[in-house]
């Protein structure tokens, strides 16, 4: 993909952590239109579609600490799957083909 779209949002600490298996960091991201419509061109390509993530640590104006997300889509790079033999015993997977659905629903 050469024009990656992002999104961001923000990850707190859980205030509501009363149990140890409510989760520590909550937050919400957003999914914008152009993000969906990339995810959505990778697959229909017959391409796996991914989301890398980037994190970092920060304090709100107010001296809370939170982190910052981004979110990009890309493709995943192919996985590497071991062929018993060659100079590393790896080989690339091919990619996968899927035919395209004249019933899909998606408009994009």
């Amino acid at each position: 993909m050469e024009n990656r779209v992002s999104i961001d949002g923000a990850l707190y600490p859980n205030r509501y952590k009363d149990k140890p298996n409510k989760p520590d960091i909550t937050g919400e991201i957003t999914l914008s239109k152009d993000l969906l419509k990339s995810l959505v061109t990778l697959v229909k390509e017959g391409k796996e579609a991914g989301l890398k993530v980037a994190i970092w640590n920060r304090e709100s104006k107010a001296g809370n600490p939170y982190q910052y997300i981004k979110c990009e889509a890309v493709e995943p790079k192919p996985k590497k799957e071991y062929n018993g033999g060659g100079s590393s015993g790896f080989k690339a997977n091919p990619p996968s083909v899927q035919a395209e659905d004249p019933d899909d629903p998606l408009p994009f």
